[in-house]
């Protein structure tokens, strides 16, 4: 890849800052004061010194979250690899509102690289990363199971709010799966600045709902359910440094999940205003681009 080199990111902080004044160092970090003192503004060498430690530290004080040094190539190569080796599922959207993209180990897929985009791909299921410079990698340890993995912005490089209601958005020009490529593609009106949720639809499935584009979220829902429900459109996803979409039938109300790749929309679990579900910490100054939940 032709991006930076992996390196320690200038800072492990979290911006939940908790010192262990028995132990002398930050439970959230895992930094030592006197760490915590030098890392802002220190040569590669030093950060580097300060990172390697870390880890074990961290697991022997049961930190919740913990920042990763995946940046730039690291952070491509940490994806592709996961991605590959089908090891678990990646999570895009808000807590509610979210596509699930995974593949089973015998599955084909692509991948590309150019530059600092990768883009991943099954024939129902897509994901594509851009590895900005702010993008940071956190582990939250969950109990008794595999710890998680977030990709997240700060809140600053997440941008505005998407609308908050069903919004035209005219051709789809970036497809990344083949189906209905160039086609009509409607915001659904969530208005959030974590995630918007999308549908590509066909030129039957756009009729059946330009009329209702400018009623709010969720009421829209309600007017455009059955047509989406028909042709089961493809979903498309963006969150900051990111697009993911999922090409699979959508289950009626009631109705079960395909195991593959697929989509939650909930409008209840959405009203309740979450970027993530309640039970990952992620640092309040930022916002997700992608939940990686392994195996």
């Amino acid at each position: 890849m032709s991006i930076e080199p992996r390196r320690p990111p200038a800072n492990t902080c979290v911006n939940v800052c908790v010192i262990d004044e028995a132990r002398q160092i930050c439970t959230s970090c895992a930094r030592r004061l006197d760490e915590i003192a030098v890392c802002a503004g220190a040569e590669e060498a030093l950060r580097t010194r300060v990172w390697a430690p870390l880890p074990v530290r961290a697991a022997a004080t049961r930190m919740q979250v913990r920042r990763l040094d995946w940046q730039g190539a690291a952070l491509l190569d940490a994806v592709a690899d996961r991605f590959a080796a089908a090891a678990g599922t990646f999570v895009a959207g808000v807590y509610g509102a979210v596509a699930e993209v995974l593949r089973d180990p015998d599955e084909p897929y692509t991948l590309a690289c150019d530059g600092a985009r990768l883009t991943l791909a099954t024939a129902s299921s897509a994901l594509r990363f851009d590895a900005q410079p702010w993008m940071t990698a956190f582990e939250i340890a969950r109990p008794d199971r595999a710890p998680l993995i977030a990709l997240a912005v700060p809140i600053s490089r997440a941008g505005n709010a998407g609308p908050a209601a069903l919004t035209a958005l005219g051709p789809d020009d970036d497809t990344l799966l083949p189906r209905n490529a160039g086609g009509a593609r409607f915001d659904l009106g969530l208005g959030r600045r974590a995630a918007r949720f999308t549908i590509r639809c066909d030129a039957d499935t756009a009729g059946a709902i330009v009329p209702y584009v400018g009623i709010r979220w969720p009421a829209c829902l309600g007017q455009i359910g059955a047509a989406v429900l028909r042709s089961s459109p493809v979903r498309v996803i963006e969150a900051p440094g990111l697009r993911a979409e999922v090409d699979a039938v959508i289950p009626p109300p009631g109705g079960v999940s395909p195991d593959g790749p697929h989509t939650h929309l909930v409008p209840c679990y959405i009203a309740q205003g979450f970027d993530t579900p309640p039970n990952i910490p992620l640092p309040k100054d930022h916002v997700p681009t992608a939940l990686f939940y392994p195996k």
